[in-house]
């Protein structure tokens, strides 16, 4: 095949998703299946380690053009020493080193990064920030994840745990959330706080054309309550724009603190595309200060659902060009 491959892995709660992508960051070829995540490590590993050969196997590609493989996973977690120190939609997952059994078992090297960085990388290396030096992408989904690439460089931290920004106070002791703390982003602009913040209210007897689509031991969700503010369902809106507020109020944070070219909103949410992105753009005007002129652009992430996949083999591909393998 004569160029450089590497393999990226996106290691969720519900799936994996496998793809094997070029050094230009073109996906040849993707394969998916439940991550069954509860049957515990060893057997997710044994998954994972048939999604990469049967990857390898769909594009025809020899040994040789493989340079190895990307994860990007849910943190806590250390890519310096390549393990998952305990993931909440992971049961049983506490302390697995997953590059090491992805090497025992396919034989390739093998890098662990934070899902919401790899995603941000992803769009920075071939998508929607590929002509700047630095940006900080958001993954708006169930919480809400972050990444850093700021002069060309993935950003980590001391404790590598950098940009958990869905976990930024910006309502003190506001809502309670998962994390122990109270007022965290995420309770007030992901995907799933929207369809909780609909839910209760109706509960809590407000009308809303979102009544008959609430269902016994199932979640709401963004969508509904996207498509209902889109068609001026009282409530709906209400929530959609408190949701576009605060997310704004986190971009003027992220302005403030890494100064990036550019925002890149990605994730679930993310494909509402304008309808989201204008509100956003409006409440960060209305809510930036006059000092100086150094508001990052506001975009949409291009990659959608493979900016996990794509990112993280570039990780791949960067430690094999940097000698890191």
């Amino acid at each position: 095949m004569g160029q450089k491959l590497a393999v990226g892995i996106d290691l969720g709660g519900t799936n994996l998703e496998c793809g094997m992508v070029t050094s230009e960051g073109a996906v040849l070829h993707r394969a998916t299946r439940p991550a069954c995540a509860d049957r515990g490590p060893g057997s997710v590993l044994d998954d994972m380690a048939t999604l990469v050969e049967m990857v390898i196997r769909e594009v025809g590609a020899s040994p040789d053009d493989v340079v190895g493989v990307g994860i990007g996973a849910p943190g806590p977690l250390s890519h310096r020493d390549g393990v998952i120190y305990k993931a909440a939609n992971l049961p049983g997952w506490v302390n697995v080193r997953v590059p090491r059994g992805i090497i025992r078992r396919v034989g390739l090297p093998a890098t662990l990064e934070n899902d919401a960085n790899a995603a941000a990388y992803g769009e920075f290396w071939a998508g929607a920030g590929r002509d700047v030096k630095s940006l900080v992408a958001f993954t708006l989904g169930t919480g809400v994840g972050a990444g850093a690439i700021i002069e060309g460089e993935l950003l980590h931290g001391h404790f590598e745990n950098a940009l958990e920004l869905g976990h930024t106070i910006v309502d003190p002791g506001g809502r309670p959330c998962s994390c122990g703390q109270r007022g965290c982003l995420e309770q007030y602009c992901s995907a799933a706080c929207l369809g909780r913040q609909a839910e209760q209210a109706i509960v809590d007897g407000a009308e809303s054309v979102l009544r008959d689509q609430i269902k016994p031991g199932e979640s709401l969700g963004s969508r509904p309550v996207m498509e209902a503010a889109q068609a001026g369902d009282p409530l709906a809106v209400r929530i959609w724009e408190d949701a576009c507020r605060f997310l704004a109020v986190g971009c003027i944070n992220v302005q403030h603190t890494f100064n990036p070219e550019r925002i890149v909103l990605g994730g679930g949410m993310s494909r509402a595309g304008d309808f989201l992105l204008e509100k956003v753009r409006y409440h960060v005007e209305s809510q930036k200060w006059n000092l100086h002129n150094d508001v990052p652009d506001v975009v949409i992430g291009q990659l959608d659902n493979n900016a996990g996949v794509i990112g993280a083999a570039g990780c791949a591909l960067r430690c094999y060009t940097e000698g890191a393998w």
